[in-house]
């Protein structure tokens, strides 16, 4: 086997299977031409296929650079997306997050930020910036900053591309999801069970949950094409949020066909005119920057082919 037949088995193993043929193809193209430009300078061919590999570069290197180039995420961007959020739910807020400052949370989440940004990775670089912002809004003295700015730059990254604006507001549906929808003694028992049947211990609920989120964003930043991406996300999101709503329709049922067990503090009037309208804003948060998008779709569409005159 030739060197560059070698050099190419081991560029295609770095890639998905869906790109290796015309990746294969291609680079093969290039390192025929470097052979042939040594060849014309009087190497055998054999040295001018070496010194062509040589010149071109390792095989894992290229590859990372196609795999980037062609939308591939590794498990390592889906780690550092996922971060955020194991860091200020569940056990990761037990063990570590509430003994960090607000202020310092700002300074993290801009830091990972902007490595993102340097690094030209957009896979986690804009769930980071919407944990940036988030941060914003819960720290005192920034939430003018949050409510100016992010709004306006949601949209105006939807209309490039919808499924970052997703990522960035994914922290905000947590956030609401576990701060309004999943509170704490919202359903206990009367004495015979564990105290607090749902959510139960809230630290691992949190967990569940945010494990849940992790698993859907792995799912859509993994897809076997870039372009399935956007449907595995938004349908896991809609989905989870669609528990959350569930779950608190659950409490009040249990309760209220249950009341000898179970007692609960809501009442059908604040899940109706609380619980639902958050669960629903979670909903259409997650939807807005999809609807942006095929809104500037359709008026760039109507720019491109305006009605013929009269």
């Amino acid at each position: 086997m030739s060197t560059i037949q070698q050099y190419l088995d081991r560029f295609q193993k770095t890639l998905p299977r869906y790109l290796r043929a015309e990746a294969r193809a291609e680079i093969n193209c290039h390192l025929e031409e470097l052979a042939q430009d040594w060849q014309r300078q009087g190497l055998p061919r054999v040295e001018a296929e070496a010194k062509a590999v040589q010149q071109f570069g390792s095989p894992r290197s290229i590859g990372n650079q196609w795999r980037r180039v062609a939308g591939v995420v590794d498990w390592t961007d889906i780690l550092l997306a996922a971060l955020p959020i194991l860091g200020i739910t569940g056990l990761g807020w037990t063990l570590v997050g509430h003994f960090i400052p607000l202020s310092i949370y700002l300074i993290m989440f801009g830091v990972g930020a902007a490595v993102a940004w340097w690094r030209s990775w957009p896979t986690w670089w804009f769930a980071w910036l919407g944990w940036l912002f988030l941060a914003l809004l819960v720290v005192l003295d920034t939430p003018w900053m949050f409510i100016i700015t992010f709004p306006i730059l949601v949209t105006l990254v939807a209309t490039d591309s919808w499924q970052h604006a997703t990522l960035m507001t994914l922290p905000f549906t947590t956030y609401m999801a576990f701060t309004t929808l999943l509170e704490r003694q919202q359903l206990v028992t009367t004495g015979w069970g564990p105290g607090s049947i749902y959510p139960g211990n809230v630290v691992w609920l949190e967990t569940a949950f945010s494990i849940l989120w992790i698993v859907v964003l792995a799912a859509s930043l993994r897809a076997a094409r870039p372009s399935r991406r956007g449907v595995y996300l938004l349908a896991g999101l809609i989905g989870t949020q669609l528990i959350y709503v569930s779950a608190v329709l659950f409490m009040i049922t249990v309760a209220k066909f249950l009341p000898a067990y179970f007692i609960t503090t809501l009442t059908t009037r604040s899940v109706l005119f609380f619980k639902l309208p958050i669960g629903l804003l979670t909903i259409g948060l997650t939807l807005y920057p999809f609807f942006v998008w095929l809104l500037t779709r359709w008026i760039r569409r109507s720019s491109a082919h305006p009605g013929l005159p009269a």
